[in-house]
């Protein structure tokens, strides 16, 4: 057997008590690597076609990553899959934290759940086998209090546990899965089908090793790439301490500062991802009031300078690195405000800021604080709730709702009362909460009278902080991905910080040979696609991948063992990428159910800003990805040829 995989997953059966163990072979790990590659494999075996994603028959696989626990730098994320009872199709989401490193120490790569429990269960796996425990206790607490109770029980502080909180219980479409009491493998809906199993945490502790095929290589990479990695410019710290002034510049006159993989680690060194709340939101990438409205003049520099970078960072006690990350993006922070004042808290990220902040024209940090620390603790993502409010709100400020809905609230932009409240409602599914806690797709189908124009979404999952006006490679991600509504994939700034031109010969032959600068830019996003099921499978980190030029051919061959080249993995990337997609076919998934919403391809034209008067071709740059990537523009999917090609 090569390194960095442990050579087996489980399935374990939530209604029988059934426990199978599968051994697949290397040939198996060389197509499919981990994470969500061996993810789509099992589940496209296992799993019927037309399965309900609610239903007992339905799998939910947790998997690292092929490099996690081999020492590699970033490799500590894991991957959550199954079918989403969101969109309907391949449904995966991904956390850091310590989880994935401790999952598979306990000798599983990946461990499945199917069946149904009668009563609330917890699983735990470790050295001494698969238990199958009671959760009575443990139903209707939040993701913080089962965590400490499962820890307390066990009596070990470094259990690692994934849980779902009240909304996951709840079945909300919009919940997830929940570690390290607030880091959430928050999208695609997940959350429900754990709690549709009776499922309420999975904890694991195990001391298996991890095998390396080349230790010394490896520990040479991490060497070179450390030295490198902490290197800093002082162009790069320059442009950080004057971002918001370059920030407001750019908005009035539209001359940018070139993305650097450098400048991007410095601002996320100093601030995490709260660095780029200013920019973002001046420049027109954040989506400004439903993705109505205009940064600069509807959520001014000095509203967004509130939810930004140093404000944010006054609150951190401590700064927060995963498993294996010499970055440390994240934070610790004092709550100082709200119910859960006196406590300690993840600090919010740039798309929580975005949700809550200029998405709903909110302005008060503290609010947002107390806000992430409540969807964090129920187990809901904090993206889809806050895309879900900006739609109720413009439903009540059209007069297509009124308080008789709501239950007495008045809402509006920038009502931060009135948004906690609302929020609450979402997590305990009451009143008018009921019908937002399964997104704005399902929301505006109960509500009609021509709601579903403010409804941001595609294929059911609301839309992500990245405006796909400004970046149209965000449109093929959100509209044409495996999972709809994405922005941790690839866009046309993200293959370019990748550098997937330099690191595979078959992309820069892929770009080099297209016709126009649209079809390059497309085909650019296509090989950073392929490269992102790499990073995905391997448990890599997608920060790694745009503040570095990281080495993951090299770790791959030296934990491995298989001295594949470059083009060989690419080919593995489009292979996982055509499987998932595959899978979507397979389950009846066209095209036009995951239509992107027109408003986020500028059907009524921004009347200002950096984006006045931007329209996005999707037909044009939709046609140009499917010929690129070998699908078919009717099913949506990979035609026969490609699966020929690719073996699946």
């Amino acid at each position: 057997m090569a390194g960095g995989y442990t050579g087996k997953y489980c399935v374990v059966d939530l209604g029988s008590g059934l426990i199978d163990t599968v051994e697949p072979g290397d040939a198996f790990y060389k197509k499919y690597l981990a994470g969500y590659g061996l993810g789509a494999a099992v589940i496209m075996e296992r799993q019927k076609p037309g399965t309900a994603p609610l239903s007992p028959e339905s799998h939910l696989g947790f998997c690292s990553g092929l490099l996690t626990g081999s020492g590699a730098f970033f490799s500590g994320r894991f991957m959550v899959v199954g079918k989403s009872p969101l969109t309907g199709g391949w449904g995966d989401a991904n956390a850091g934290g310590f989880f994935s490193q401790e999952l598979k120490k306990t000798g599983y790569d990946a461990v499945f759940f199917t069946g149904r429990s009668e009563k609330p269960v917890w699983v735990f796996i470790s050295d001494n086998g698969i238990e199958i425990k009671d959760a009575s206790l443990l139903w209707g607490k939040d993701i913080t209090e089962t965590e400490g109770l499962i820890k307390k029980e066990l009596n070990d502080d470094k259990v690692q546990i994934a849980s779902i909180g009240e909304s996951g219980e709840k079945i909300s479409l919009i919940s997830g899965i929940s570690t390290d009491s607030g880091r959430v493998a928050a999208r695609s809906g997940l959350g429900a089908v754990m709690g549709s199993k009776n499922l309420k945490a999975f904890a694991v502790r195990g001391k298996k090793k991890i095998p390396v095929a080349d230790a010394e290589t490896l520990k040479e990479i991490n060497k070179k790439f450390i030295k490198d990695y902490k290197k800093s410019n002082i162009a790069d710290r320059l442009t950080l301490r004057f971002m918001n002034l370059f920030s407001l510049i750019i908005a009035r006159t539209g001359i940018s500062v070139p993305a650097t993989p450098s400048l991007v680690r410095e601002i996320y060194k100093k601030y995490g991802t709260s660095g780029l709340t200013v920019y973002s939101a001046m420049t027109g990438d954040m989506p400004i009031k439903n993705w109505s409205g205009v940064g600069y003049t509807d959520y001014a520099i000095e509203k967004a300078e509130k939810n930004s970078d140093k404000n944010v960072v006054k609150y951190q006690k401590r700064k927060y690195a995963c498993q294996s990350c010499p970055l440390g993006c994240g934070g610790i922070i004092d709550v100082e405000r709200g119910r859960f004042k006196g406590k300690s808290s993840h600090k919010p990220e740039y798309e929580t800021l975005g949700a809550f902040g200029g998405l709903l024209l909110n302005d008060d940090l503290d609010a947002i604080i107390e806000l992430n620390e409540m969807c964090n603790r129920a187990g809901i993502d904090t993206i889809s709730t806050g895309g879900t409010i900006a739609f109720a709100i413009e439903c009540f400020e059209n007069g297509i709702i009124d308080e008789k809905t709501t239950g007495g609230l008045k809402l509006g932009w920038g009502k931060t009362e009135e948004i906690i409240k609302l929020t609450e409602m979402m997590i305990k599914r009451e009143g008018f909460g009921d019908i937002l806690a399964d997104g704005v797709k399902k929301a505006a189908g109960k509500i009609g009278k021509g709601s579903e124009r403010f409804a941001m979404h595609a294929g059911g999952q609301e839309l992500p902080m990245h405006d796909s006006r400004l970046d149209p490679g965000f449109a093929i991600a959100y509209e044409c991905e495996p999972t709809p509504g994405r922005h941790t994939i690839s866009c046309y700034l993200y293959a370019g910080l990748f550098g997937v031109k330099k690191k595979f010969p078959e992309a820069r032959r892929m770009i080099k040979s297209a016709e126009g600068r649209s079809s390059k830019k497309v085909r650019g996003y296509a090989a950073g696609s392929f490269y992102m099921q790499l990073v995905n499978c391997t448990g890599m980190c997608m920060f790694g991948a745009i503040t570095s030029s990281l080495p993951l051919v090299e770790y791959l061959n030296a934990v491995t063992g298989w001295n594949l080249s470059a083009d060989e993995y690419l080919k593995t990337g489009e292979r996982i990428l055509n499987i998932r997609k595959a899978f979507n076919v397979r389950e009846g998934i066209k095209p036009a159910d995951q239509k992107l919403s027109d408003r986020a391809l500028g059907a009524i034209p921004l009347s200002g800003g950096p984006l006045k008067g931007v329209t996005v071709d999707m037909e044009k740059i939709r046609g140009e990805f499917f010929k690129t990537v070998g699908w078919d523009i009717n099913t949506g999917g990979p035609t026969a040829e490609k699966m020929k090609e690719l073996g699946i």
